[in-house]
């Protein structure tokens, strides 16, 4: 394929796409927190007009395609599709997960975007073949789920279109997403990134939008210094989410110890409290006990015993005569 005339080919600059830089609004546990910088730098290369993600879980990617969209103020459309109850690789998961990504989502982006719960077969028919710009597929990572997605979805690219594959770096759990990659890219042109789990561009569409060109046509050079870019960009931002994900799980885990000492208090109160009937009891157990010995010596109690004895014995001689 040859770029669109008037295109330069010029090196990579991302002083060109500040966008890049911009800190995530959304940044929760995911495993695509390294690779939101190229993914915002895509959009402003791109300029896409329909953008769909197959996978969203948390929402970070999708997040930053919005977010971008939002502050190039272009007029894109968005729509995320996932079951949200999660799968065998990404761990099944309940209704909280898309109702923590909607607080976040419909406040800031509602207006051209939309998160739409259904299997991604069910979600082809809401789009027309050679509409969506940019296509980002992160769902189920078997080799048989990912190519299927692929092969279904391919007809949906436009002229321009560029789909992501997430995960092609990964080589374990079954995980198929590099085999569909080394069948696939070197039919398109691309790109890949092997940081994160490794992401794969792929231009599907036969013009070539201008600011792919410093990608798709760089030398090894220049693409490692691409790479490179990125990747340290991305670091800042999975540090920075380790971090917080470390301080929430030490709050977490303070809040519980707070409600077990609280618990403890209360049961060793409890147990204070039996333990000091207890002992009243005991006192007051004591106390007849003194009472009966008491009687037991007194000479009362040896008179009746001496009466009971002789009372005994004289019924017995009776009996007897």
């Amino acid at each position: 394929m040859t770029p669109e005339s008037g295109m330069s080919t010029s090196r990579f600059n991302p002083l060109a796409h500040p966008v890049c830089l911009s800190y995530p609004l959304r940044l929760a546990s995911t495993a695509w927190a390294a690779h939101i910088p190229f993914g915002m730098f895509l959009i402003d290369v791109l300029r896409p007009r329909v953008v769909v993600e197959l996978g969203t879980f948390s929402g970070v990617s999708y997040c930053a395609f919005c977010q971008a969209v939002a502050e190039l103020k272009l007029d894109t459309r968005c729509w995320a599709l996932d079951t949200w109850r999660g799968d065998r690789h990404a761990g099944m998961y309940g209704e909280e997960v898309l109702t923590d990504l909607r607080r976040h989502h419909d406040s800031l982006y509602q207006d051209f975007s939309e998160l739409i719960q259904t299997t991604f077969d069910g979600g082809l028919d809401n789009f027309a073949n050679g509409t969506i710009d940019l296509l980002h597929i992160d769902g189920h990572h078997t080799y048989e789920s990912v190519k299927h997605d692929f092969d279904t979805w391919l007809p949906k690219l436009s002229e321009r279109g560029v789909v992501l594959l997430h995960d092609i770096n990964v080589r374990e759990r079954d995980f198929g997403v590099w085999k569909l990659w080394a069948e696939i890219k070197d039919n398109y042109p691309h790109f890949e990134f092997p940081h994160e789990h490794g992401l794969g561009v792929l231009l599907i569409g036969g013009r070539e939008p201008p600011g792919l060109a410093p990608l798709l046509h760089s030398s090894e050079s220049e693409a490692a210094m691409i790479r490179q870019f990125f990747s340290q960009m991305g670091l800042r931002l999975r540090v920075r989410l380790e971090k917080d994900l470390e301080t929430a799980a030490k709050e977490e885990l303070a809040s519980e110890l707070n409600i077990s000492r609280e618990t403890i208090g209360a049961l060793s109160t409890e147990l204070t409290d039996r333990s000091n009937l207890l002992t009243a009891k005991e006192d007051q157990l004591a106390v007849k006990e003194a009472q009966l010995n008491n009687i037991l010596s007194s000479r009362a109690w040896k008179w009746v015993t001496r009466y009971g004895r002789f009372k005994n014995w004289l019924r017995q001689s009776l009996r007897s005569n």
